[in-house]
Parts: structure tokens; sequence; C-alpha cells
């Protein structure tokens, strides 16, 4: 057939340009298509090389009509029969994806039987029309592989997506084959042991058996390993059994923590610290009472030194004045002397309770006595004792400014001591004080209570009725 028409350059680059556009967006098809599920099957694959081949057969036969215009020669088509097998595979790929109409094959199918050489009359109008066929072929599919590509999950998609994660990840089969490696772990490898192990069970086995130098050491924390370089940097590794697919392996997973860590070991820093001197703020407390009767024990034995000086030296001058005849005015100097020891020395249960008071009272704390203690002098000394764990509770661990005690003088309630501190609003530990209390309460034949929120409160009942005023 003979072709009288000369392509102008004008129409030549436009017909061009848009099928290697055309060309570009059919092999970007190609490429979302790839990993999705339907691109398995033969007859896709077929009619999206076919798509590919029909747009080359476009451009060569363009560049033919253009080039034998140019040179003056008039296009004469002889037997093309590369051209007849190219329809006859886009005719076979259109027919085997006939039932997937999504696939827009019937469009590249017009497009081939537009490249005959019997419509070569045409030219280049049927040119034109097969790049208009495959221009709106890709129109209506090219959009939806895009969004499937973007939405499907694929091996590649979650290689991506891994890779993009912070933490190492490596999984692997049973026996260590790898599965999915992402980026950070081969940078941790590379950190840790100076090369990629590929093997995650020899992986592990290196990490758990690694010996500590001076540029890395090694902790163990339970089923993990702690890994610290000398410049700061830390990882955790963890190995956890998986199933996937009805298989079992392995995901070893490396998290850099080397901000936690460094707050965890300052955190450590302190508590230690801070126990340290919590025992020793205990260790005061339980100690502040004997240490002021201690103080005051001292007072008062400097005060009986003094006293006693002073009175022995009156009675040496007495019993050496010559004149001295009356000698029964002594006898009231020595009765003084033995009563004023004797007030000095006296240690009571109320004279104990004023000195917890006091003691308190120079640290900030105010403590509040309402009622009595009992007249028997074991209750009230035990009472005592349970009072003094309690005000070192109250302060150690509640935090407390303010504590009332209350002594009722009847009833079956004995003691109530209250606070103004954080409370306990978890479960209640019973601690030495708390145990020193429930000792004492046993040995009185009552009962302890505890209330921990939104204030402490400790209360010790008897079972029958008490009158502290006439138990003796």
């Amino acid at each position: 057939m003979i072709n009288i028409y000369t392509l102008s350059s004008t129409f030549y680059i436009f017909c061009m340009t848009t099928a290697i556009i055309l060309f570009i967006a059919s092999s970007l098809l190609y490429y979302f298509l790839m990993p999705q599920q339907e691109f398995r099957h033969l007859g896709r694959k077929c009619l999206e090389g076919s798509n590919l081949v029909v747009l080359l057969a476009i451009a060569t036969i363009l560049h033919e009509v253009f080039e034998d215009g140019a040179s003056g020669i008039l296009y004469i088509e002889a037997m093309d029969v590369w051209r007849y097998g190219i329809i006859l595979i886009s005719l076979i790929s259109t027919l085997y994806m006939m039932y997937d109409r999504h696939a827009g094959g019937q469009y590249l199918l017009m497009a081939s039987f537009l490249l005959l050489p019997e419509l070569d009359t045409w030219l280049p109008w049927s040119l034109l029309l097969a790049l208009s066929c495959i221009a709106l072929r890709l129109i209506r599919v090219f959009p939806v592989a895009y969004r499937q590509y973007r939405e499907q999950l694929t091996a590649r998609s979650i290689q991506s997506a891994v890779d993009f994660l912070e933490e190492g990840v490596l999984l692997s089969l049973e026996k260590g084959e790898p599965v999915l490696v992402n980026y950070v772990m081969y940078d941790v490898m590379e950190k840790l042991l100076g090369t990629v192990i590929r093997n995650a069970n020899i992986f592990w086995h290196i990490l758990a058996n690694w010996n500590n130098t001076e540029r890395l050491t090694m902790e163990r924390q339970g089923r993990d390993f702690l890994f610290r370089r000398n410049d700061g940097v830390a990882w955790l590794m963890q190995r956890r059994y998986i199933r996937f697919r009805n298989r079992s392996g392995w995901q070893i997973s490396a998290l850099d923590v080397t901000n936690l860590d460094r707050v965890n070991r300052e955190l450590d820093q302190k508590n230690q610290l801070l126990e340290k001197r919590n025992e020793k703020m205990k260790y005061l407390l339980n100690h502040l009472v004997d240490m002021q009767t201690q103080r005051t024990t001292e007072e008062m034995r400097y005060k009986i030194h003094d006293l006693m000086g002073q009175r022995i030296t009156i009675l040496q001058q007495l019993l050496n004045n010559k004149n001295m005849t009356n000698y029964a005015a002594i006898l009231p100097l020595v009765e003084n002397v033995l009563a004023d020891m004797r007030r000095e020395t006296v240690d009571n249960p109320a004279e104990r309770l004023n000195v917890l008071v006091r003691t308190y009272g120079s640290l900030g704390i105010e403590v509040t006595v309402t009622g009595n203690l009992p007249a028997n002098q074991e209750m009230a000394a035990r009472l005592v004792g349970i009072i003094r764990e309690a005000l070192t509770n109250a302060i150690l661990h509640g935090k407390a400014s303010r504590v009332s005690i209350e002594l009722p003088p009847t009833g079956k309630r004995i003691l109530t001591i209250r606070d103004n501190g954080i409370g306990c609003h978890g479960t209640i530990q019973s601690g030495n004080g708390l145990q020193g209390i429930e000792r004492r309460v046993r040995k009185m034949g009552a009962t302890l209570h505890l209330t921990g929120t939104p204030h402490f409160v400790l209360s010790v009942e008897r079972e029958d009725d008490y009158d502290s005023r006439t138990h003796h």
C-alpha cells in the first residue's frame, strides 16, 4: 500500500512525545502491578507486555513515515510480518484476560488492530487513534493499580515499612534462616560485632556468650541483653518465639535505649542516695526521742551533780563549823537532796509522751494530744510505744506536718492517731514500724485498724468496753 501523506515535523514531535509519555506511564503501571496478587497471572503479564510492544510499534511506524517523507520517498508498506505478529499477541492476551473487564484489554485490542497494514491509507490518523486507545486504557487502569499498590500489603511494602522503624528487626525461621531484616538491624550488627550475621541463631549465640571489653559491655536483664558502648550508646537486644504462616521462628529486636539507660542509671544513683538518706532519717526519727531523753538525762545528771556538790559542800561546812551545835538542822537539807534526785529521775509514760510532743514540736511537727493515758502504767507504756512508731511513720512515709492523738477515757476504742500526710492509696505494707505496733496491740489483747485514704488513720480497739480511769 502507498501512503501519499508526508508528516510535518510538528505533528511528528507531538505524536512521538505522546508515545514516549504513554510508554513511561505503561512502565509505571507494570511496576505498580508487579507486587500485586493479580499480576501473578500469566495472562495479565502478557497483556501489559503487549501494551508496551504496541507503543513501540506505533513509534517505529511514525519514525519510518517521517524519515521517508523527509527524504522525498513515498512510504510503501511491504510485507510487515512483525505488525501481524504484534496484533496476534495482543489478540491472544486480550482474549485470555477477557474475564477481567478491569484490565482494559478491549482498548489494547482496538489499538493493535489500527496497526494493520491495510489501514495505512489512514496514516497518520490511524496511529493517533491507536495512541488515544492506549491513553484511554491507562486513564482507566492506572489509578486503580496505583491505589491497590498503596493499600495492598506486599512483601515490598512490608520491607519498606520495617525499614522505617527506629528499632532493629530480624525475623527468621526456627533454624535461623532470615525472613526479614531491616536496615537498623544491619547497622546494629556492624556496630556491635563489626560484621553482618545472616543466621539469627548464630547472631543470638554470639550475643549470649559475649565477653565484656573496654569498648563494649553486656548486662543480662532476664531473657534480654543490654549492651553498652564506651561512648554511652546502649542497645537492648530481645528475642521472642513467634509463629507465622503455620511455621515457627524467632523475632530479634534491637532498641536504642541510650537516653532511657542514662536516665535509669541516674535514677538508680538518686534512689540509692535517697534510700541511704531515708535510712538515716528513719534512724534519726527512731532514736530522736532516745537522744532527747539521753540529753535530758545528761542534763539531769549534771544538775544532780551540781545540786549534790552544792548540798555536800554546805553539809561539810556545817559539820566542820565548830559553832554548830544544833545538828537537827542538817536533816532537812539531806531530805531535800533525796527529793530532788527522785523528781529528776522519774520516767513515767505520761512524761515520755510529753517528751515526744516537745521533741517533734521542735522539728516543726504539730502534735496534739486529746485525753490522758490509762492509769494502768503497763498499758500506758505500750500506747506510748505505739504513738512513737506511728509518729515516725507519719513523718517519714506520710510526709505529715500535723498529727492528732486521741485517748478516749471510755469505750472500746482506746487510741486513734490521724495525720495530714499523703496517706497510702494502695495496699498497706507492714514494715518494721507497723509490725512493732501490731505486736504491742496483740499484747494488749486489742485489734489494730488502719485506713490509708485520704489520710492515714490508725486506731486500736478492745473487744470490751474499757475505762482508762479505773483500770490499774
